[in-house]
């Protein structure tokens, strides 16, 4: 008797967390999503996320390709008139995340001496190989200020090129719908 019992908790358990991972699953964007209002945007460097006011001293870790994208990506943020941006990462409730596709990079790099002094300077070089894909992710704000859960992301070749970047557009019909149910 304790054993079919048992079993039917399973059962109805396995069933629960079926139909629960099923509506999830069908769920495109989360609920933070819709009820954020203050957003700010940076780049995905693959080893981190940089803020787009942080970028301001760090403009060798970037590309022309990837400043054009967030640009891009920004005008079309203020024209759909859903989110106010803010400029600093900690008044912000999301991240608008980008990172333009590329196969190969490789660059050297220079690490500054102690105090920003010249002697001691070392020299490097790096390699990065990454997706052809360009790439637009959501991030909810941690409260330091940096990236916390990630709640959308899409890829496409060429998803964020062009005057109406398909990933943005892909985002704007994914809220309207989950908007409008």
């Amino acid at each position: 008797m304790r054993e079919s019992m048992a079993l039917r908790g399973a059962a109805v358990l396995g069933l629960v967390l079926l139909i629960g991972s099923t509506v999830i699953a069908g769920q495109k964007v989360p609920a933070r999503l819709l009820q954020a209002q203050y957003v700010a945007f940076g780049y995905d460097l693959g080893d981190r996320f940089l803020s787009e006011f942080d970028a301001i001293g760090q403009s060798d870790r970037l590309g022309p390709d990837d400043r054009k994208a967030l640009q891009t990506v920004r005008e079309m943020v203020e024209k759909w008139d859903r989110y106010v941006i803010v400029s600093r990462p900690a008044q912000a409730e999301l991240f608008f995340v980008v990172r333009v596709g590329r196969r190969l990079q490789v660059g050297t790099a220079q690490t500054p001496g102690r105090g920003g002094q010249s002697a001691g300077r070392s020299s490097g070089y790096g390699a990065e190989l990454s997706s052809r894909d360009d790439m637009l992710s959501i991030y909810e704000a941690s409260m330091s200020g940096g990236t916390g859960m990630l709640l959308w992301r899409a890829q496409l070749p060429g998803g964020l090129g062009g005057e109406s970047p398909q990933l943005v557009e892909q985002l704007k019909a994914d809220v309207e719908a989950a908007k409008n149910p």
